[in-house]
């Protein structure tokens, strides 16, 4: 398979898919010649295909260590969710933990195969410090490319309350264009959730949450304080087992910039869950039209 980068201006597009039949159910079997990907409008040739439900997976866990954290335990149910993630894992899949909270994201545990240290550094974990939730988000990425496998996924565990992230609405859209890796941002929100003002909903940073997981190819998870994690931790490590993997080259050529990509299949009331673009070049025209 060929190698890829976060990088700008990359030299190929990982795109990991997940696809649902029109009764929800995760759609298996299908082919190559079943999915259209057009970027910037434009049908491209997808030369790398992989679909492998026993493939090894990547997971980066991003933890929320913020003071509020502590309040209904939310930091051990996240713990707890991890747990169960490595207890269901298979030959290959390695794992690395992030901690977040003030202006610094700290490296917890890095990427292994060998889940004991990174367990012996979760029971370690604990919360204080204010959210800077999208400062980790902008330095993940990069670092998530040391995984070594090609099915990748971010988990982020937060309660939501981003009160330390200085970023404009601009900053969040660059931040949006780097990540090609699935996110999927687990918020707790507390009981009184349901009685809070729309502005107040929005200080929690939920429609930027919703934004960087639909925009990545994840699924946001809106949770109670007090909820049981472990079956959302269940359904994120089935649903990334399901990946199928398209890739194809840009051209090389072009202005350098953020394009948008979108992957369908020939399945009439079928849902692609997909990352929504890439930083880079033109795309390379498809050697045939699609449906020809």
């Amino acid at each position: 398979m060929p190698s890829y980068s976060e990088s700008a201006g990359s030299e190929y597009v990982m795109l990991p898919v997940v696809v649902f039949d029109n009764k929800g159910r995760f759609a298996e079997g299908l082919a190559k010649a079943d999915f259209h990907v057009r970027a910037d409008g434009i049908p491209v040739d997808v030369d790398t295909f992989e679909r492998d439900d026993n493939a090894p997976v990547s997971f980066a866990f991003l933890m929320d260590t913020s003071g509020s954290m502590r309040l209904a335990d939310k930091l051990g149910a996240s713990k707890r969710a991890v747990r169960k993630i490595l207890q269901m894992r298979r030959p290959g899949d390695d794992f690395a933990l992030f901690a977040f909270a003030e202006d610094e994201v700290r490296l917890v545990s890095d990427f292994s195969t060998d889940p004991e240290r990174l367990l012996g550094a979760l029971a370690n974990l604990e919360a204080e410090g204010r959210t800077a939730l999208f400062d980790a988000v902008a330095a993940t990425p990069t670092r998530m490319m040391k995984g070594r496998n090609s099915k990748r996924a971010i988990v982020l565990f937060t309660d939501g309350v981003d009160n330390a992230s200085r970023i404009t609405s601009l900053e969040m859209a660059e931040i949006l264009q780097q990540v090609s890796t699935p996110v999927y941002p687990i918020g707790m929100k507390n009981a009184a959730f349901d009685r809070l003002s729309e502005q107040e909903k929005k200080d929690l940073a939920l429609d930027n949450l919703k934004l960087l997981a639909s925009s990545s190819g994840g699924q946001l998870f809106l949770v109670s304080a007090e909820e049981d994690l472990r079956p959302i931790a269940e359904k994120i490590f089935a649903e990334v087992r399901q990946q199928y993997l398209l890739g194809f080259a840009p051209s090389g050529r072009g202005e350098l910039k953020y394009r948008v990509v979108v992957v369908s299949v020939a399945k009439k009331g079928w849902s692609v869950r997909a990352r929504r673009g890439y930083r880079g070049t033109a795309p390379i025209a498809a050697s045939r039209p699609i449906g020809g």
